[in-house]
C-alpha cells in the first residue's frame, strides 16, 4: 500500500520571498509518495483495504507553467547590480511588508522614475502570470496549490500599485 504525504517546502532557503508560494504550490501538486508497509496480524500479512484511487496527477503542461513562474520569480529575487528593475520590485515587496511607504521613498533611495516604470511593468507581468496560473488551478479544482498562489497575486498587484503611485508622486514634484 502506498500513500502520499505532503511535505512542507523549505521557506527558509535563500531567496524564499516571492517564489516561496509557487514552490509550495509545486510541492502540493506532486507530494512525495511514501511506501507504507502492509498491516500485520497474528495470522500474518493482512491485505490492505481497497481504497478508491483517482489519478490526480497534474499535467506536464501545468508543472511547466508552475516551474516557469518559479524561475521568473527566483530571477527577480536573485537580481544583482545589473538588474535595477528587479531590485526595485524586491524593495517594494520589503516596504509593503512593513506597510505602504510614504510618497517620495524612491527619491530618498535614489531610484530613477524610469526604473520605477520598468518595475511596475515587470511586477504587472508577473502578477498576470500568477493570476493566470491561479485561474487554471481553480479551474482544475486544485485548492491546495491555488491557496498557495493566491496571496502572491495580491502581493504583486500591490507592488504594481505602489510603483504606479510613486511614479505619480514623483511626477507632481
Amino acid at each position: 500500500m502506498t500513500g502520499t504525504v505532503a511535505a512542507r517546502p523549505d521557506t527558509e532557503a535563500p531567496g524564499a520571498g516571492l517564489s516561496a508560494p509557487v514552490r509550495e504550490a509545486r510541492a502540493r501538486l506532486e507530494p512525495p509518495i511514501v511506501s507504507v508497509p502492509a498491516p500485520r496480524s497474528a495470522e500474518g500479512v493482512v491485505p490492505p483495504p481497497a481504497l478508491a484511487s483517482t489519478d490526480d496527477t497534474p499535467s506536464d503542461e501545468l508543472l511547466t507553467e508552475v516551474d516557469g513562474l518559479t524561475e521568473a520569480l527566483e530571477a527577480v529575487e536573485s537580481a544583482g547590480a545589473d538588474a535595477p528593475t528587479h531590485r526595485v520590485v524586491c524593495r517594494i515587496v520589503e516596504l509593503v511588508a512593513e506597510g505602504v511607504p510614504e510618497a517620495g521613498w524612491s527619491a530618498d533611495e535614489g531610484i530613477d522614475v524610469a526604473v520605477l516604470r520598468e518595475a511596475s511593468d515587470a511586477a504587472r507581468g508577473l502578477q498576470e502570470r500568477a493570476a493566470k496560473l491561479l485561474a487554471r488551478l481553480d479551474t482544475e479544482e486544485r485548492p491546495g496549490p491555488a491557496a498557495a498562489i493566491a496571496p502572491l497575486t495580491t502581493t504583486l498587484q500591490v507592488v504594481v500599485v505602489v510603483a504606479d503611485l510613486e511614479q505619480f508622486a514623483r511626477a507632481r514634484r
